[in-house]
């Protein structure tokens, strides 16, 4: 999910980078003797967890690599790496779209695709400097103390209908997932939303906030919150919140017709010291058996199609990625919002600033 506290910024100041690399070679490091030094740099918490058993662990038995892990990514640090000249990083996660903004700028690798492979990878997840690590919902939460069975609402306008679906709403307070609501809500097709009818969006926000309270969150917890309180009776959602609180007994559930499907991704930093190993990683990580133990482990959905293959059943529809469920989803544009994204955020600011 898009990490605004970090794209808020681009740290300038001098930093102390952690010493990391096996004496700058970019062998794969499938050889014999002291294992060469792989830094990966994630995002923390549960989804770091996941990749320990399912991703780093097996990569460092099959190339004879240590993998060190640094957490959390950070694109300000990343920028003066490289700008520094003194890049200590190998492989970072990544928002999808800021790995279009930060190639341009010079800020990562080309992948190599000699070594990464394209086979079976959703078409939305290569990129020219990033190749998609898993992705995620923002799909309709609701309260089940108030809907429940068929009368919870099922498509965006139904999020927008108040007479039908009373009480409050929450939003994610960022354009990005928001506007491609808004715009299915008013009546726009999944395939024709791109390019995004910003003025059209805005004024579908505007309908919501004349029926309803609007209440915006920030953080991918909240959701959960505000259903279970009955701040808000329907809210967006990242799945993977709503399918934890349930196993809690959380008073919350979700659909996920009209989803949108955002996605991190895996980029090697411009300069990196053992960039063939990188690739050499990011193709493993990607690769059919290692995203389906990955999606096994934590909701997030492989960027793999025969991963989605090798998944139970009941996971697949946990996720969101059963046949009929995938189909009724929308994979959002990164290379849209890499354009667009500062200009449009403002708008939103500037947005919620009028009465």
């Amino acid at each position: 999910m898009l990490k605004k506290a970090l794209l808020a910024g681009v740290v300038s100041s001098a930093m102390l980078f952690t010493a990391a690399c096996g004496g700058g070679s970019e062998s794969s490091g499938s050889g014999g003797g002291k294992p060469e030094t792989l830094v990966v740099v994630d995002w923390g918490g549960a989804v770091t967890d996941a990749r320990k058993d399912t991703i780093f662990k097996p990569f460092e038995e099959e190339f004879n690599v240590k993998i060190e892990v640094e957490s959390p990514t950070d694109y300000g640090k990343l920028k003066a790496m490289v700008e520094g000249g003194n890049v200590t990083w190998d492989v970072v996660n990544i928002d999808t779209f800021w790995g279009e903004q930060a190639g341009e700028q010079g800020l990562l690798e080309a992948i190599d695709y000699d070594i990464v492979s394209k086979e079976d990878i959703i078409p939305e997840m290569i990129n020219d400097y990033s190749v998609g690590a898993e992705m995620y919902s923002s799909v309709i939460a609701f309260s089940t103390d108030k809907f429940s069975g068929d009368t919870h609402p099922q498509t965006w306008k139904d999020f927008w209908d108040t007479e039908k679906f009373p009480g409050a709403r929450g939003l994610y307070n960022d354009p990005l997932e928001t506007l491609e609501i808004a715009l299915m809500a008013d009546g726009v097709k999944p395939e024709d939303l791109y390019p995004l009818d910003v003025d059209r969006a805005f004024e579908s926000l505007d309908k919501l906030k004349a029926k309803t309270e609007i209440v915006w969150w920030d953080a991918g917890a909240q959701p959960v919150e505000l259903l279970s309180t009955g701040t808000v009776t329907i809210s967006t959602a990242w799945n993977g919140r709503i399918t934890e609180a349930k196993k809690d007994n959380a008073p919350v559930d979700l659909h996920y017709n009209q989803a949108t499907l955002s996605s991190e991704a895996w980029a090697v930093p411009k300069g990196s010291k053992n960039k063939d190993l990188a690739m050499e990683f990011i193709n493993f990580a990607t690769s059919a058996e290692v995203q389906a133990a990955f999606s096994e482990t934590i909701d997030y959905s492989p960027v793999n199609t025969k991963a989605i293959e090798l998944l139970p059943a009941e996971v697949q529809e946990r996720l969101g990625q059963s046949p009929e469920l995938a189909e009724s989803q929308v994979v959002m544009d990164p290379k849209y919002w890499a354009e667009n994204y500062e200009e449009i955020s403002q708008r939103l600011q500037e947005w919620h600033l009028k009465k």
